[in-house]
């Protein structure tokens, strides 16, 4: 089942996943690429829970149709998926959730954010503000994260 709501992008609410009901969505006016788009938001339901070790993914062929791209950028997603050890495909079997080594993952992941935040802290910088204004703002935002 696959619940479209059109705005600038689409929301897909696939119900594929061992009956789970999992959230994707693609911004067609964004520059970021599809498959990239598509990768992000599997890793957002992996590291939120809502996609589990062991679960089988939807076919490259049935999550192209379902969210109307190219089977290409569906398999380009799952590539760059496997390549982060978050999958593993077995030929004629799908392709599987892989957390075996799920520390390692959590460390890349970990990796990644904090390289985003030293850009980001380094655009802030060079935008004037002070470092104890970067650590309120900091605060205050995780504050807000944290209530939602």
């Amino acid at each position: 089942m696959c619940i479209r709501v059109y705005t600038l992008s689409t929301i897909f609410y696939l119900k594929a996943w061992g009956g789970k009901v999992v959230r994707i969505k693609l911004d067609y006016t964004s520059s970021v690429p599809m498959y990239q788009q598509i990768k992000s938001a599997i890793k957002n339901n992996i590291f939120n829970g809502e996609i589990i070790d062991k679960e089988l993914l939807p076919s490259i062929r049935q999550l192209a149709k379902e969210l109307n791209v190219s089977m290409i950028t569906v398999k380009r997603a799952y590539s760059d998926l496997e390549n982060e050890g978050l999958v593993s495909s077995a030929s004629g079997r799908g392709t599987f959730v892989n957390l075996e080594d799920y520390s390692a993952v959590l460390e890349n992941r970990r990796n990644e954010m904090l390289a985003r935040l030293r850009e980001q802290v380094d655009e802030v910088r060079s935008a004037g503000i002070s470092e104890e204004e970067i650590i309120q703002m900091v605060i205050e935002e995780y504050n807000m994260v944290g209530r939602k």
